[in-house]
């Protein structure tokens, strides 16, 4: 998915105008390749992306992160992160209504939830991206946090 070459189909925002939203298992695939993408460029040290709409393609092997860049005028990599998945949330919005102002009760109860996360107005409060993922595959919140958090401790 973190891919800036290759087949890039048609860009997300195209996708949802002349098709319409992405409902059901199409906008789980996208939320959970998304949310992977993005864990993977912040495990590796990358973190200011500016996902949207324009970012995300839909192509013929599935979706593909194109034109993502690392912002460096960002003051501190935690406040990147925290922006990333806040921009993720608008975009699972915006894939799913047409608009990222769209009501979040159309989602799914697990996007839902990741989404209601990523949004918090408080940066520090807002989930990292592994947690969003753990969340979206069926774990719950404080298993996700408590999961990872048990790995990263494991691991040091």
């Amino acid at each position: 998915m973190a891919d800036r070459h290759g087949d890039q189909g048609a860009k997300l925002t195209d996708f949802v105008r002349s098709g319409g939203p992405l409902r059901g298992q199409a906008l789980h695939r996208l939320a959970v390749s998304c949310a992977a993408a993005m864990a993977k460029l912040h495990a590796r040290g990358n973190a200011g992306l500016r996902l949207g709409q324009d970012s995300v393609a839909l192509g013929t092997r599935g979706q593909v992160l194109i034109g993502w860049q690392t912002t460096p005028t960002r003051s501190r990599y935690e406040d990147a992160v925290a922006e990333d998945v806040r921009d993720w949330a608008d975009l699972m919005v915006f894939a799913a209504t047409g608009s990222v102002r769209g009501d979040v009760a159309v989602l799914p109860p697990a996007l839902r939830l990741a989404v209601e996360q990523c949004r918090r107005p408080d940066p520090a409060a807002r989930p990292k991206a592994v947690h969003v993922l753990r969340v979206l595959l069926g774990h719950s919140v404080a298993e996700a946090m408590a999961s990872v958090d048990g790995l990263l401790r494991r691991a040091g």
